[in-house]
């Protein structure tokens, strides 16, 4: 309820009231290829809601892929 997208990107349309608001909104900006793992049950064995909460979560698609251990893969639309 806190997020529309126009031209395919993630707005941020309300301020979170809560921690665990805030916490959970940072998941909206997760790698579109990382989440889709994690729906489809292919991410790393230690990853889990868990410890997504307790890590600081790089807006950089690339640097998500390091911190959440997905590989070397280097997406071509992501600065770091």
């Amino acid at each position: 309820a806190m997020l529309e997208t126009k031209r395919g990107m993630p707005i941020i349309t309300a301020i979170p009231t809560s921690p665990y608001d805030r916490n959970i909104l940072r998941l909206a900006f997760l790698a579109p290829d990382i989440q889709r793992a994690i729906l489809e049950g292919r991410q790393p064995h230690h990853l889990n809601l868990e410890m997504l909460k307790k890590i600081e979560l790089p807006l950089s698609w690339s640097r998500q892929h390091d911190v959440l251990g997905f590989g070397d893969y280097q997406f071509p639309c992501s600065a770091d």
